[in-house]
């Protein structure tokens, strides 16, 4: 691990002007909960829907567009280069690389889950399920850095690639074809969401066959993240090997 160098990337992906708009996406959820809660009422459960169901959408894009950032930014500015030149083990490169778009993507779910939580408590519903959307928000954080970092440093058009992912595979194919729900990071995440909340048991039809589950969704996400960090060390390396 790199110090320097995480605080280097953290400050990098949360510069004023990318921050504002992903922050924007990221409470799109308690800005509708708000809305049809004051309009309409709130009924049990749909605070859970929004985190869990809306944020399904909002919260992977706003992942993917800051974390495909992290070695994206370096190499657009020309700073990618100078970093490859300092004694930096490629490992700890990977590692420190995926951890600032963790840290950075956390924030952004921590916002999502405060912003549910004082939508949820001026309409006068579940508090207890939008804080319950820290460890979903947190988890799918981690999942998506681990996948996106990396795709992000081997792909050019890695944005196209994630919404691909990230809508049509994992809110079309998964729901289409039940096998692969068992690819999908937001279910890995949200299986966590449904087995801590007990008014996200309607959520827990989109895990498809996935069994919800604490320390079951830890674990995957745990895999994303190792795989993740092998596939840019391994990426790294056969840079320098070039």
């Amino acid at each position: 691990m790199n110090w320097t160098l995480l605080v280097h990337q953290i400050r990098t992906l949360l510069r004023p002007g990318r921050l504002v708009g992903l922050l924007l996406l990221t409470v799109v959820p308690a800005v509708i909960l708000l809305i049809v809660g004051l309009t309409e009422g709130a009924e049990t459960g749909f605070v859970a829907e929004a985190a869990g169901g809306i944020g399904s959408t909002t919260f992977p894009i706003a992942a993917l567009i800051l974390a495909a950032a992290t070695l994206r930014d370096e190499r657009d500015g020309g700073t990618l280069p100078y970093i490859y030149l300092k004694p930096i083990n490629r490992a700890s490169l990977a590692s420190t690389s995926i951890l600032a778009a963790v840290a950075s993507t956390g924030l952004l779910g921590v916002v999502a889950a405060l912003s549910l939580t004082g939508a949820a408590a001026v309409i006068g519903a579940g508090v207890g399920e939008a804080v319950g959307s820290i460890p979903l928000y947190l988890a799918a954080s981690v999942g998506y850095s681990a996948l996106f970092v990396p795709l992000g440093y081997l792909l050019p058009r890695v944005v196209l690639a994630g919404l691909a992912y990230v809508i049509l595979w994992e809110q079309v194919v998964a729901r289409l074809v039940p096998g692969v729900a068992n690819t999908s990071i937001w279910r890995f995440a949200l299986s966590i969401y449904v087995d801590l909340v007990d008014t996200a048991e309607d959520l827990a039809e989109g895990l498809g066959p996935m069994a919800a589950g604490v320390w079951g969704g830890v674990a995957k996400i745990a895999v994303v993240a190792l795989l993740g960090t092998g596939l840019l060390t391994w990426a790294l390396r056969r840079r320098d090997a070039v």
